[in-house]
């Protein structure tokens, strides 16, 4: 076959092409190399009779004395079982990334071991569970494998990759493939979840939005602060959220809870009366609600997220929820996050999205995030993780004892 390898692809045309490829990652796009300002980047493919039929978006980063890593994050996007095809792109790759000095070209496409519900894994549940990202895995590995790409082994701490092995996805659609109902999609949760949405909160007073505007970023960032300090971490800062923002202006929403203070104050006082039993309960919530109201006043933010939707037009369309923060100072007995979850994955049914991707966990699945996802009956995906493909042994074998050296410094700290 007559292939051409081309890099510095238009923008538009490598967006066209990625847009209409079956199941692709916003990670494979024009406008996440503009976020990653940090690093290089260029966009390449191969042609076919003057037709793009693969591509790839390359993040570089400059090492030492001119060494470069090249990373395809979540990529390349490629029919992985057309061999032919598979071959010629990565030979005529290995040649590029020669030649710009690049000592390992690094990927982690979305490609799963295994996919299962997680009351399958805990509980032995026997849930049918719909396969999705789980097709044709062992041949694409073996494909890659064939061609001198090294698989990066099988850890499953939640940071031993660039991008987590381990995730939580959420489907919208029942296991015959057909979109659910909003109530028979909240019917798929736990009955202590389900009962903290819908009706439950709407009473008390808690109202959730959805924005585009620049502005209310500020918003994301002073929740995601709360977050920040209870789990002393550190997050993104208001500027790349601003970044995400401008470069997906048709993909990036926000997304937030508050509580009307006055009106659950109104519900509990109705509530009391009619329940003799629950006058404690209520003084007891009257009294912090009014506090809540005097700290951050009366329609206070109680939880922010960002989540990006799909970028591609066919295939597999998943929305990525990518940071959630909550302020545990207001209200938690409302379990605001609960609705606030499903505000979310409502949002996502009404314009298509096949699955909503919660984000990374540890592989051990005990860790806090993996508890609180669970919630919400999630699939578990095991994903292949990353593969390397060595440019040059001598400065890769330098690049990663030195970047050993690095981290046991660190760990002395």
């Amino acid at each position: 076959m007559n292939y051409q390898f081309k890099s510095n692809i238009d923008k538009k045309e490598f967006d066209e092409f990625v847009k209409n490829f079956s199941s692709t990652s916003f990670m494979q796009t024009t406008s996440w190399a503009d976020v990653k300002k940090a690093w290089g980047h260029d966009f390449v493919g191969m042609y076919k009779e003057n037709k793009l039929v693969c591509a790839a978006m390359i993040l570089k980063r400059n090492i030492l004395l001119g060494k470069k890593l090249f990373y395809v994050p979540r990529g390349f996007v490629i029919d992985y079982t057309n061999k032919e095809l598979l071959k010629e792109f990565i030979l005529n790759l290995k040649r590029y990334a020669k030649k710009a000095g690049a000592i390992d070209i690094k990927i982690d496409p979305f490609i799963c071991f295994n996919e299962d519900n997680i009351q399958n894994i805990k509980k032995s549940k026997g849930i049918d569970v719909r396969k999705t990202f789980t097709k044709k895995t062992s041949e694409i590995v073996k494909n890659l494998k064939d061609l001198g790409f090294v698989h990066g082994g099988y850890k499953k701490e939640v940071n031993a990759y660039i991008q987590p092995r381990y995730t939580m996805a959420i489907s919208l659609k029942d296991k015959d493939g057909k979109f659910y109902e909003k109530e028979s999609l909240r019917r798929t949760f736990p009955k202590n979840t389900r009962n903290y949405i819908g009706t439950y909160q709407e009473e008390r007073g808690v109202e959730f939005s959805y924005s585009t505007d620049l502005k209310d970023v500020k918003d994301l960032v002073s929740v995601l602060h709360c977050t920040e300090e209870r789990q002393h971490i550190a997050l993104r800062n208001e500027s790349y959220f601003k970044q995400v923002m401008e470069c997906f202006p048709d993909n990036a929403v926000l997304f937030f809870a508050r509580v009307n203070v006055d009106k659950y104050i109104s519900f509990l006082k109705k509530d009391m009366k009619e329940h003799e039993n629950k006058k404690e309960f209520c003084e007891k919530q009257i009294k912090e609600a009014e506090n809540v109201k005097k700290q951050f006043g009366p329609k206070p933010l109680a939880g922010a997220t960002i989540v990006m939707m799909p970028t591609c037009n066919i295939g597999t369309r998943v929305a990525s929820f990518l940071y959630a923060g909550t302020n545990t100072k207001i209200l938690p007995s409302l379990k605001i996050t609960n609705g606030l979850m499903f505000y979310r994955l409502c949002y996502c049914l009404e314009r298509g999205c096949d699955y909503c991707d919660l984000g990374g966990v540890d592989g051990s699945l005990e860790d806090h995030l993996s508890t609180f996802k669970s919630k919400f009956n999630p699939n578990v995906l095991e994903l292949v993780g990353e593969f390397d493909l060595v440019i040059s042994k001598f400065w890769y074998k330098l690049f990663n004892i030195a970047m050993n050296i690095r981290k046991f410094i660190r760990s002395k700290r």
